[in-house]
């Protein structure tokens, strides 16, 4: 008979700490990220700012700085980088959300974090991130080498990235090294700058910056203009384009790019599949598009 009025008792407790909702997770630290689910069905994403036994203060993505009484609180989850999502319930994208087709945008990867990208088999690309406002990458082709060149293009960046406030955009400064698949030994180096509005999610890049020739000296000067757009309309799918708008020779000559498609966002973080269609601007070209794709594998 006591045992069972012990029994009784304790789920009498067990209840009644229920109903005040779920507590704050001991070892929780500021700026930490969290989804909180209340009781009337609400689910909000956002930061750990600080807690005690009657709420929680969570700095939302979408709503600045919310206050939550303990006992309205179903679930609070704690989540990784790599598991994040945004106001909309999709997965943040982090290795994607550094670059649209072949340009930056302002953001960079997180330390740690890493990515392989192959163009139409013959173009491979590696980029790490040194921390979180530091990327560097690496990019060849194999085509040169197929047909007898002596140097193949070989692609070299290291982006310093600035973010803003709440993941509202970022300011990303490159510096790039190309040479060019001659027979003799030909290289630009760039100096840009990417600015991006927007979530990783969904952004507005315009890029712009300088490059110049190194054959005796600096030379033969080349000045990119980018403005791309990646917006998520899915789970899976973003809608991808970038617009190459390319001025040299004195700003003489004129010369460009534009291009649509979509990015198909796999189960994997970081993985994706980039189906676009590029035109050339010159009108020279007898043709109405081509077609690029590429795919990423994401690490850690």
């Amino acid at each position: 008979m006591r045992s069972k009025q012990l029994f009784i008792a304790f789920l009498a407790f067990f209840f009644a700490l229920s109903a005040f909702g779920q507590g704050v997770k001991e070892g929780t630290q500021k700026d930490d990220k969290v989804i909180v689910e209340t009781k009337d069905g609400s689910t909000i994403y956002g930061f750990f700012v600080e807690s005690n036994a009657s709420f929680i203060v969570v700095r939302s993505t979408s709503l600045d700085i919310v206050t939550i009484p303990i006992g309205q609180i179903r679930r609070i989850k704690y989540v990784n980088v790599m598991s994040e999502a945004d106001s909309n319930g999709f997965a943040i994208d982090y290795h994607n959300s550094t670059r649209y087709l072949l340009s930056p945008s302002g953001y960079s990867l997180k330390k740690g974090q890493a990515y392989y990208e192959n163009v139409w088999i013959f173009w491979n690309s590696f980029a790490y991130g040194v921390s979180d406002n530091v990327t560097l990458s690496a990019s060849t082709e194999l085509v040169s080498i197929l047909f007898g060149k002596q140097f193949p293009l070989i692609f070299l960046n290291a982006k310093y990235s600035i973010p803003f406030i709440n993941d509202t955009g970022a300011f990303g400064i490159n510096l790039s090294y190309l040479t060019l698949p001659q027979d003799d030994f030909s290289s630009y180096t760039f100096l840009t700058g990417s600015l991006t509005l927007g979530s990783r999610n969904r952004n507005l890049t315009v890029g712009i910056g300088g490059g110049f020739r190194i054959e005796n000296g600096f030379r033969d000067e080349v000045i990119p203009l980018t403005v791309s757009y990646m917006g998520r309309m899915s789970r899976k799918l973003s809608f991808i384009t970038e617009n190459w708008f390319i001025l040299q020779d004195d700003l003489s000559n004129f010369s460009g790019a534009i291009s649509a498609g979509v990015r198909i966002h796999f189960k994997n973080p970081g993985s994706a599949l980039n189906i676009t269609l590029a035109r050339p601007l010159d009108d020279s070209f007898d043709f109405i598009a081509f077609p690029f794709v590429s795919a990423t594998v994401g690490f850690q």
